[in-house]
């Protein structure tokens, strides 16, 4: 099979259509859409990427009109939420309809729902008149991909085509929350931050533990195939000359907004320089910050120390 790299959206609807599976843009990063009312193209997207049947996927809608479609007992938060931030980079898990087969909720009886904003995603969404399920068009942990590039890298002769939209405008993935339960959560940190959630919301706490409800609650997740460890310092480190580091800086961006523009290109561009690892400092833990830390955190293998000339891993 053949990978095309296209800007025509009609083939890109087609490709939904047909129960195929296509790399598609999103403001985020690039996703690998299917029809998620299809469970044969649903079961595509798990053998492309080879992601666990266990991990449930966000499946994306054109408008707020579409939530009671899928969705059931949507809480008056969910709409307060989706009147400011959607179309955009946050999630909203809520109890699901029936309509939704089991395989895009990993059996689980909610559904995670998000209204993209990018142009040519939406375009899809209209002409398909489907529903799509899409989580990053990667190999299931590796980096999540932010251009049609990252994407043919990744699943080059696996899917037919990628929808060439341009390079992702956020970087990673949208913030997710969930509303199933007795009370508001974040599962996922991203780009709307947690302040600006309890504008609207109030007070809410993170809800991220060992139950799987959610994309991106994996403990090693986007992810370099060189070992990426957190350090506090990168000047002694480097010293190490027995060892080819990479250092994943964050110096050169002049806020936490560019940082994560530029995170995953970053990290895809070290991990193609032949380093036995790259070294990482995280970023200060407010705002936009915590999602970034979030991401780092996950992709690494642990916090690496040099004490006394010698290199210490505490693994997470």
């Amino acid at each position: 099979m053949m990978t095309k790299v296209i800007k025509d959206i009609d083939i890109a609807a087609d490709e939904i259509i047909k129960g195929n599976v296509i790399g598609l843009p999103t403001e985020t990063v690039y996703g690998l859409g299917a029809n998620a009312l299809n469970e044969n193209a649903v079961l595509k997207i798990f053998e492309t990427k080879e992601r666990p049947l266990f991990n449930p996927l966000i499946v994306h809608v054109s408008g707020i009109g579409e939530f009671e479609k899928y969705g059931v007992d949507i809480p008056d938060e969910v709409y307060n939420l989706a009147e400011k931030f959607s179309p955009g980079p946050i999630t909203y898990i809520v109890k699901k309809n029936k309509i939704i087969p089991d395989i895009v909720s990993a059996g689980l009886d909610c559904v995670a729902l998000r209204i993209p904003s990018h142009k040519m995603f939406r375009e899809v969404l209209f002409r398909s008149e489907t529903p799509i399920a899409a989580p990053s068009a990667n190999r299931s942990g590796n980096i999540s991909p932010t251009s049609a590039e990252d994407v043919l890298s990744e699943l080059e002769g696996k899917i037919n085509y990628i929808l060439d939209g341009g390079n992702c405008e956020i970087g990673i993935e949208s913030t997710v929350m969930s509303f199933v339960g007795d009370e508001v959560k974040i599962l996922r940190h991203g780009a709307v931050t947690k302040n600006e959630i309890e504008n609207i919301t109030g007070k809410i706490r993170d809800g991220i533990n060992g139950k799987i409800i959610s994309p991106g609650q994996s403990k090693n997740h986007y992810a370099p195939v060189t070992p990426l460890y957190i350090v506090q310092d990168f000047e002694n480190l480097q010293k190490i000359k027995e060892k080819r580091i990479g250092v994943l800086d964050f110096s050169c961006y002049r806020n936490m907004t560019e940082i994560a523009l530029n995170l995953y290109s970053d990290m895809r561009k070290l991990d193609t320089g032949k380093f036995d690892l790259i070294i990482c400092r995280k970023v200060k833990e407010q705002g936009l910050g915590i999602a970034i830390n979030d991401r780092l955190q996950r992709a690494s293998r642990g916090e690496m120390k040099l004490i006394d000339h010698e290199l210490k891993v505490e693994a997470k």
